[in-house]
């Protein structure tokens, strides 16, 4: 009985290791569009997979600021923003206050109807080490009304370069070898 209680205790643990490490982090506004010029900060480890959704209305400017906890790669950001063609073409989306890349040059807008668009768009990945942050801005000018924006990604470990444990193999035989000489 205290071996299949044990092995229960021990699947519990792998399990509640295993929800820590897949954590979600997700955002949203709502069915109405936030406060204009909304700042959203969170923290992000290795392992999580992270959901931004928000409503942005003409003219706002949303800023999603992510911390890294822990050296970590930030894989591509996949981005989407749903409203009219004339809104989707007048979203612009950037990892900087200098919002310049938008989803008619830099994605693509597939249209639904007279009303409906929707337009995809990604952002390359990069590494970051503990402490360092990063923002996701988006902006509407030019716009009549409002848009779902939505952005996800997924972080990862940052895998060691494959000539390191190579070079470690080989100073440590530098090492033995010169102490065989000096003896």
């Amino acid at each position: 009985m205290k071996a299949i209680l044990r092995g229960a205790a021990v699947a519990a643990a792998l399990l509640t290791a295993n929800a820590a490490s897949a954590a979600v982090v997700v955002y949203g506004a709502g069915p109405t569009p936030a406060a204009v010029n909304a700042l959203v900060m969170t923290d992000i480890s290795v392992g999580d997979t992270v959901n931004v959704a928000d409503v942005l209305s003409p003219g706002d400017l949303d800023e999603f600021k992510f911390t890294a906890l822990e050296r970590l790669r930030v894989n591509t950001i996949a981005l989407s923003a749903t409203s009219s063609r004339a809104t989707v073409r007048a979203i612009k989306f950037g990892l900087t206050s200098a919002t310049t890349s938008s989803f008619l040059n830099d994605g693509q807008i597939f249209t639904f109807g007279p009303t409906s668009s929707v337009g995809v768009a990604s952002l390359n990945g990069f590494v970051m080490n503990a402490g360092d942050m990063f923002s996701l801005y988006w902006t509407e000018s030019g716009a009549t009304s409002a848009a779902s924006i939505n952005a996800s990604f997924t972080t990862s470990e940052v895998p060691l370069p494959a000539a390191l444990p190579l070079l470690a193999g080989a100073l440590g035989l530098l090492g033995m070898a010169r102490r065989k000489a000096k003896s």
